[in-house]
């Protein structure tokens, strides 16, 4: 419940999107690509056993073209959403 209200608030389809430094070390590690974090963010589904209170969400999403799963975890704020973490994986 309160997940969907958190989703409700910042519509994240047209919110801004910010990316931790963290996410920057992991980048070349894990060969991320931005863009499909960003998408993985605005069109993911919510990921449940990876939510905590009061604002950290998880989103996944499946590019079936690559064959590649992406898990984004993100921190609601009041104006923004921030990427703290994401990886791949292949297939589903």
């Amino acid at each position: 419940m309160w997940k969907e209200e958190l989703d409700e608030k910042l519509n994240r389809k047209k919110a801004e999107i910010t990316f931790d430094p963290h996410l920057f070390d992991r980048k070349e590690y894990w060969n991320l690509d931005l863009g499909k974090v960003e998408e993985t963010v605005r069109t993911g589904k919510i990921f449940e056993e990876k939510c905590e209170k009061p604002n950290k969400l998880c989103f996944k999403r499946y590019f079936g073209k690559e064959k590649i799963m992406y898990t984004v975890i993100t921190r609601y704020h009041k104006n923004f959403i921030e990427v703290k973490t994401a990886w791949p994986k292949k297939g589903r």
